[in-house]
């Protein structure tokens, strides 16, 4: 009873108070009606900034067209700070390289000196070498050269003395100072006879000074240009050597636990049960004086042959691999690798040895022999990719301003022409077929004969005989060498020229062919080394042996012209005399020249900042690898 009598209370209660109830919402509403319209009549004041609250309420007091445009406005508001924040963030922002991450190369072969005294004679100590080691100056991944040790350096009117200003503050692996005079111990003991350094030669007749702890000079008996490439060796601590007796220096512990300046030190080695080097390890140096670097390890791998080094890459043993072309087409597939194609100045070429083969003194012959010589044939059946096709010796990745010579052009027509000019006849070839077991021992064609042979009428011994156009072409015991000799075989038998292929063991190609030039035609390749000098390869001073003029090119007018280029400095002046030099050989045609190979190296894709092009020997592939990195960083960057 006395619920009902509440709930019948509380509804008389709520009829008497809803009229008034009403009255006071409405009263409430009108209030906060004229206090919103308040607020936003009060934005209109330009002396103060609308808070949050007062703009809460435009869209009350907007019409939809109003509010269309505010909405639009503010998007175009959004969007541009965004797009402003983005601005600002590629361009202040840089993604930098950050050190960490490793990077493991196979190498073919075993270490034995890492040290640049006694390295020149192995790929693979100066492959190490050149990590380890600084220089006055070096390559870089142009194959230019770069200060490296050097802050500077300047050359005497005279072009004879040569002055380095170091940089400052440089150090060795262990912390010590590298000095001046560390650079005139190097040289002191390149040109002592006892440290038996193949850099001997080079410095023999080499003066140097130090004037400070950061100058030191060089002095020459005469103006030499390629003397700043030859300074590209490594310097060594000579508070550790020096204590080293000379005759003993090949068999000090720091050839194979060596400190130097270089980006990498080293950090430990393996071997195996025969005591055989199985592994190099080495760790970024802290205090290197360039760049970097970011790789905080580089360890190198030792295999005996290339197949087991391939093996290990397609394993993923290892990261990395360098290989020259000659291997042509049994490179690993690249999978998870970039395969850098590197420049070399490295060349092949038939070199004529007019004095052995009657013909080939003909001018007309050896240019007859050219143009029936068609080298992108050659590359594109042996090498694709790997190799580039040639005219001449002067290559140009030396950076050296030398202009092109005319493309030789492949024109059998013009070549057999040429022939008949000659006197050397058509004939039926039918006399004249190769010999097919020959051709199975050096891995031809059964069939590699030619379809007839040229031949011209000899007086001897006062009576007219018929001579074969017979041409002996010797090479290398190489794969890639016997197939670029069938292909010259086909294409000069397609002129009518009989070409017979003498296949020479490597380990016998010195001895009993190139040194008593044993040979009509040659099918060799040359390393040109660090600086575009031909001198030792086309002075008539270099024609035997120890020489290396393969052609025994003799040309006074050319003599001169590589005397004075070896003489100057300036690079312009070198290049005219090269390009003088270079229609001298042209006209005269003493070689063929066939093609360039490439260095093929492999990395994996994760490694960055690879800069190397054009390297001079193998071991630059290494040039910028202080710059080398996996790992990065974000930092503001306001230059």
């Amino acid at each position: 009873m006395l619920e009902s009598f509440k709930t019948r209370m509380r509804a008389a209660l709520l009829r008497v108070a809803s009229p008034f109830t009403k009255l006071w919402r409405a009263s409430h509403f009108e209030r906060n009606q004229k206090l919103d319209q308040t607020l936003i009549t009060s934005l209109r004041d330009g002396k103060k900034i609308p808070s949050w609250r007062q703009l809460r309420y435009l869209a009350k007091f907007y019409t939809e067209r109003e509010v269309l445009v505010t909405r639009l406005a503010s998007l175009l508001l959004i969007v541009s700070l965004a797009v402003l924040g983005f601005s600002l963030y590629k361009t202040y922002v840089k993604i930098m390289p950050a050190v960490g991450g490793e990077y493991v190369e196979a190498v073919v072969g075993s270490p034995t000196y890492i040290n640049p005294l006694f390295s020149q004679t192995s790929s693979v100590d100066q492959d190490l070498t050149r990590l380890v080691f600084s220089s006055l100056v070096n390559f870089d991944g142009n194959g230019a050269l770069t200060p490296d040790l050097a802050d500077s350096f300047t050359i005497d009117d005279k072009q004879t003395t040569y002055t380095f200003i170091l940089k400052p503050d440089l150090r060795w692996h262990d912390g010590e100072p590298l000095t001046a005079d560390d650079v005139v111990f190097t040289v002191q003991s390149i040109k002592d006879v006892n440290f038996k350094s193949p850099l001997y030669s080079a410095f023999r007749n080499v003066q140097v000074r130090s004037d400070d702890e950061r100058t030191v000079s060089f002095t020459l008996s005469e103006p030499f240009s390629p003397f700043l490439s030859l300074l590209t060796f490594g310097i060594l601590p000579a508070h550790l050597w020096s204590d080293i007796d000379p005759l003993h220096a090949s068999l000090a512990e720091l050839n194979l636990k060596p400190i130097g300046s270089g980006p990498y030190l080293f950090a430990s080695l393996s071997k195996d049960k025969k005591g055989n080097i199985r592994e190099y390890l080495f760790e970024r140096f802290e205090d290197y004086h360039q760049t970097g670097p970011f790789l905080k390890q580089i360890t190198f791998k030792f295999y005996s042959s290339l197949d087991e080094a391939q093996a290990a890459l397609v394993d993923g043993n290892v990261d990395g691999l360098g290989l020259v072309a000659s291997s042509i087409n049994n490179q690993p597939a690249a999978g998870n690798q970039n395969v850098h194609q590197l420049d070399l100045p490295q060349y092949t070429a038939l070199f004529f040895n007019q004095g052995a083969n009657a013909a080939l003194a003909d001018k007309n012959v050896r240019q007859a022999l050219a143009l029936a010589t068609s080298r992108k044939q050659i590359v594109a059946a042996t090498f694709g990719a790997n190799a580039e096709p040639i005219d001449d010796p002067l290559l140009s990745f030396f950076g050296q301003n030398i202009e092109k010579p005319p493309e030789m052009i492949f024109d059998p027509a013009q070549a057999a022409a040429l022939l008949d000019a000659s006197g050397w006849r058509k004939t039926d070839g039918d006399n004249i077929a190769t010999s097919t077991q020959a051709n199975i021992q050096l891995g031809l064609p059964e069939s590699a004969s030619a379809p007839y042979v040229r031949q011209k009428k000899i007086k001897r011994d006062n009576k007219e005989e018929l001579v074969n156009l017979e041409i002996k072409l010797t090479t290398v015991q190489k794969d890639e060498n016997i197939q670029v000799a069938e292909k010259i075989r086909e294409l000069w038998q397609g002129v009518g020229v009989k070409v017979n292929v003498e296949i020479v063991d490597l380990s016998r190609v010195q001895r009993d062919v190139i040194k008593p030039r044993a040979y009509e035609v040659l099918l060799f390749g040359q390393i040109l080394g660090r600086d575009p000098d031909p001198y030792p390869f086309w002075h008539s001073s270099q024609a035997n042996d120890p020489g290396l003029n393969l052609a025994l090119y003799n040309n006074k007018e050319a003599d001169k012209l590589l005397e004075e280029a070896r003489r100057t400095t300036d690079p312009d002046k070198r290049a005219r005399d090269y390009l003088e030099f270079e229609k001298k050989l042209n006209a005269d045609i003493p070689a063929i020249f066939l093609y360039s190979l490439k260095y093929s190296y492999l990395l994996p894709n994760n490694i960055q900042g690879v800069k190397a092009v054009k390297i001079n020997q193998t071991s630059d592939r290494f040039s910028t690898i202080n710059e080398w990195y996996v790992k990065t960083q974000k930092r503001l960057h306001f230059r």
